[in-house]
């Protein structure tokens, strides 16, 4: 016995289990993300709706107009990492016309690594501001919405679409699809 023997029939479902795991996880999160996402879309409309007739009424309520400002950090953040772990983003026409194979990965995995490392700036960034808005107590004017909450949704975005990238890396090394699991199947 040299050491070099293949791997047997038993040791290739648990090759990869930590992957396949995080995988799992990354399906709960996008459903997660997705949920995150719709509801911020419902909370914007139903916000600029009751701003509309607050306004058009004269009625003696604040503006609700704050709350449709603060629902687009959710949609714009949580959703970019949604988009990233459905390969949804912005991505080259001719890689993905590329058939399945060794150069169609190892353009995904060089978009993943752009994408990581962009996540992970991100993250410095989003977590320095997050930091002061929770810091400093800084309320938005109308409804006293404190500052911190869409900061932290672009931190929890920046940090999502990070945790994808990495495991895009992962699947494009051990020559998985991209994009993990569809979160609606």
């Amino acid at each position: 016995m040299s050491g070099h023997e293949p791997a047997s029939a038993e040791a290739a479902p648990r090759r990869y289990a930590v992957l396949d795991a995080l995988m799992r996880v990354e399906r709960v999160l996008a459903r997660m993300e997705n949920a995150v996402v719709i509801t911020a879309m419902v909370v914007a409309i139903l916000a600029v709706g009751a701003s509309v007739a607050i306004r058009t009424f004269d009625l003696p309520f604040s503006d609700t107009g704050e709350w449709a400002m603060v629902a687009m950090s959710p949609l714009t953040f949580i959703g970019a990492a949604l988009c990233s772990h459905l390969h949804k983003h912005l991505t080259a026409d001719i890689v993905e016309m590329l058939p399945p194979g060794p150069l169609h990965r190892g353009l995904d995995a060089i978009a993943a690594v752009l994408c990581l490392v962009f996540g992970l700036f991100f993250i410095a960034l989003a977590w320095d501001l997050f930091d002061y808005a929770r810091s400093s107590g800084e309320t938005l004017i109308d409804l006293g919405t404190p500052v911190a909450i869409p900061a932290g949704f672009m931190l929890a975005g920046a940090a999502l679409m990070t945790f994808h990238s990495a495991l895009d890396i992962w699947r494009a090394l051990v020559g998985r699809e991209p994009g993990g699991f569809n979160p609606w199947h």
